[in-house]
């Protein structure tokens, strides 16, 4: 049966006065009210004013019937709500035609008193107003929580459980700057806020306490609520969106819209008690409402661009949201958590927490600084505590994209919920993320292995090099770090050259880390380059005279943990021939600076203008999720089939390999890569500016948004301002910005920020910086 299509009611005057003489016997004068797909009219009889509704046809009798029944209910608690007006027939519903026979149902309903809040400025709203709101609408969803009724249980636009496809399929009418605003709230939602809708608690709802649905007194009590018209986008749905509505409307206008927001829950808790999950996604279901609003709107203006009903509230629909993008939502949640009387943090206290650690964490799991954090948000560029406080985040180089970005998240959740199972079975999801992945890579390297961890994959990469190579010896880079297995920490000076270190194995070599600051050979130069490159050359003659062979060399494409150091140009073009001559192969290790980090290419090694026999990656490939990937020549992964089944349990699984694709896919549609090479030029600039204004600052280096910063005492001497450097880290923690430190002397300041990184966080970082190095004279 095809569907019904509506018809919007318009009666002449004569007509509805004929209508009610003959049902009601009421008569007098009328006046039309406006109405978005009904017919409304406000009726001067006998002293007495009423509400004529005529529904469109495609209304439903049972629905309407729900409506009027609500609000008796309501009336029956004392609630000041419309009541319907009983027909000659003892009816609250009269059935009416037009000249084309449509049928129409008509209904009276008295007539309440006041203001619509919407005529009240938003300069007079007040914490009184907000009080009375939130408690108004505590007694509503009070008093329809024992209300139920078949009418009520329908398909709904307006229901914000049907927001998120509401918006979807009307987005396209939006600009695509509005789009970008509406996306952003709508991929939080999918992400942060649907998973926890089924532990919210449903009934039938107003569905609509919006500015001219709710009235003021206009005598005695200016800002106190006195009624609730309008209930037909009545619907069983989540209680909470009746109040997630109401505040949508609500805060429109206002220029602190969260001091509104805390006004109203507050008033709102202390009468009908929110759970922690309610608190936790009204901030959320408030933008979706928004967000719904502005589509629905966007929509109809183009289908009836004269109805000025239709502009109502897009205007200062659109104002809001933009002011809601300024706030994050778990900080919302915090100061709901904090105007509700209760406890912000319902967990662990951090000692607690750390005397659990040390004694069954084990005692070698170390803490950022001297007083440790306890974190238990992120998103975007920023980690939250606790309470809510926001720090930046310039150092966590795993979260690639932004901590918690919802396109990701969204990602890893819907596959979760179908699969996740190891790689005996065949999936889409493997084969599509290696070809996406592989697609990035320079044509000869053509097989991808996923594992777990970048330590795995740079096991994985000595083992297929020895089996490629049958040789046995491998060259590192001095400083360098590749892991923690026990193949890593062998590979890694800096690990077995430091504290609880045995020194370098028989079979690992060392050659001079290439730092054009600190080394022996100064400047990004050919001289410099080749003369590092000189200590591999000699390292490999070392070698051969020994009568081994070498497996591999390995090097960070730019060095993390040795000192955010940039190589000489040519410096690895020169190295990888003397290592293949030497019948050893190159390996990339890209586990810190993939994935667009430098700006100008995907992968660092490329700014080297070479191409590694075998590419290690990790961190940032799953933005957070535990994966990484080996990417390495047809011939080295042929050469490792000897007989030995590899098999990795986890590496590849269809729900890591969504949550990689996802990143990949962020990192295009976002042109994080450009934004790297932009924000890291700006950035750099800027850093470059205050060397030139304290002398402490030895060196600035970097590639998009790789940066070290080394502080030294004498630039002549180039000695480590290592307490200095301490010093100005706990610094930048008070002023909510995390940072920390590399290089042997720990006097690096190491910048990794996520790549959601902006110039407007640059600019905060370079005061706080200014401010740190003058307290530091």
């Amino acid at each position: 049966m095809s569907e019904q299509v509506a018809v919007t009611p318009s009666f002449a005057e004569g007509e509805i006065l004929t209508f009610l003489s003959q049902h009601y016997h009421l008569s007098g004068a009328i006046k039309a009210l406006p109405g978005y797909c009904d017919q409304n009219i406000l009726l001067n009889a006998n002293n007495e004013q009423y509400i004529v509704k005529v529904a469109n046809s495609a209304e439903s009798k049972t629905e309407l019937i729900m409506q009027n029944a609500a609000m008796v209910h309501l009336s029956d608690k004392q609630l000041s709500v419309p009541q319907p007006i009983e027909n000659n027939k003892r009816q609250t519903i009269t059935e009416i035609t037009d000249e084309q026979d449509n049928i129409f149902y008509l209904r009276v309903l008295s007539f309440l008193p006041g203001n619509f809040y919407a005529d009240a400025a938003p300069a007079t709203h007040n914490a009184e107003l907000w009080q009375s709101l939130g408690q108004f609408m505590a007694q509503i969803n009070q008093g329809l929580h024992d209300f139920n009724h078949a009418g009520a249980h329908r398909y709904l636009e307006w229901d914000l459980a049907q927001g998120y496809s509401v918006c979807i399929e009307k987005k396209s009418h939006l600009t695509n700057e509005q789009q970008a605003l509406v996306e952003s709230f709508l991929n939080d939602y999918q992400a942060c806020t649907l998973p926890l809708l089924a532990k919210c608690p449903k009934a039938v709802i107003h569905n609509d306490a919006n500015d001219y649905n709710l009235l003021i007194d206009d005598t005695e009590q200016p800002n106190h609520i006195t009624g609730l018209i309008d209930f037909g986008d009545m619907v069983y749905s989540h209680i909470i969106n009746d109040l997630a509505i109401t505040c949508a409307y609500a805060l429109m206008g206002q220029d602190n819209p969260i001091d509104s927001l805390k006004g109203i829950v507050a008033s709102y808790h202390k009468h009908s008690s929110l759970s922690d999950i309610e608190l936790e996604v009204l901030y959320s279901l408030i933008a979706l409402r928004l967000c719904v609003s502005v589509c629905n709107s966007a929509q109809a203006i183009k289908a009836n661009p004269d109805n000025e009903y239709l502009l109502v509230s897009a205007k200062p629909a659109w104002r809001l949201l933009s002011q809601l993008k300024d706030h994050n939502s778990f900080s919302v949640y915090c100061q709901l958590r904090e105007a509700c009387g209760l406890a912000v943090d319902p967990g662990q206290s951090k000692s607690g927490i750390t005397q659990y650690r040390k004694k069954h964490l084990g005692k070698t799991l170390s803490l950022s600084y001297q007083q440790p954090l306890k974190i238990v948000r992120g998103q975007g560029a920023y980690l939250f505590d606790e309470h809510g406080k926001r720090y930046l985040d310039m150092v966590n180089n795993v979260c690639h994209v932004g901590h918690c970005h919802p396109k990701v998240v969204a990602a890893g959740q819907q596959q979760m919920a179908k699969l996740n199972t190891n790689t005996r079975y065949l999936h889409d999801n493997i084969v599509n993320y290696a070809d996406k992945l592989l697609a990035t890579m320079p044509d000869e390297l053509s097989v991808c292995m996923l594992v777990n961890s970048g330590s795995e994959a740079n096991e994985l990469a000595f083992r297929l090099a020895k089996n490629y190579t049958q040789g046995t010896e491998l060259l590192v880079v001095d400083g360098a770090y590749h892991g923690n297995t026990n193949a890593c920490i062998e590979a890694s000076p800096y690990k077995f050259d430091g504290p609880g270190g045995a020194g370098a194995a028989h079979y690992v070599h060392k050659v001079e880390l290439p730092d054009p600051y600190r080394g022996a050979y100064q400047g990004n130069t050919p001289a410099s380059a080749m003369s590092y490159a000189d200590s591999v050359a000699t390292t490999l003659s070392a070698i051969e005279k020994g009568n081994k062979k070498p497996s591999a060399f390995i090097c960070e494409s730019l060095q993390g943990v040795a000192g955010q150091i940039i190589m000489p140009d040519g410096y690895l073009q020169q190295v990888y021939k003397q290592v293949r001559s030497a019948g050893g192969v190159c390996i990339a290790d890209e586990v810190q600076v993939g994935f667009g980090r430098v700006g100008t290419h995907m992968w660092a090694f490329e700014t080297q203008q070479v191409v590694p026999d075998i590419v290690t990656l990790g961190k940032p490939i799953g933005n957070g999720h535990p994966m990484a990937a080996v990417i390495t020549t047809q011939a080295i992964a042929d050469a490792f089939v000897n007989g030995m089944e590899y098999f990795n349990t986890f590496g590849g699984n269809p729900v890591s390999c969504a949550i990689g694709n996802a990143v990949l896919e962020v990192i295009e549609q976002e042109n994080l890569q450009q934004h790297a090479l932009e924000t890291g030029e700006y950035f750099m600039a800027q850093l470059r500016e205050v060397q030139q204004e304290f002398d402490l600052i030895g060196d600035v280096r970097g590639l998009g948004l790789f940066i070290g910063v080394e502080l030294v005492e004498d630039r002549v001497t180039k000695e480590p301002a290592t307490d200095k450097t301490s010093e100005l880290v706990e610094f930048f923690k008070k002023h909510q910005i995390l940072l920390s430190t590399e290089g042997r002397y720990y006097n690096i300041l190491k910048i990794k920020p996520p790549l959601a990184f902006s110039k407007e966080n640059a600019d905060q970082f370079i005061k706080v910086l200014r401010m740190g190095l003058q307290g530091l004279r």
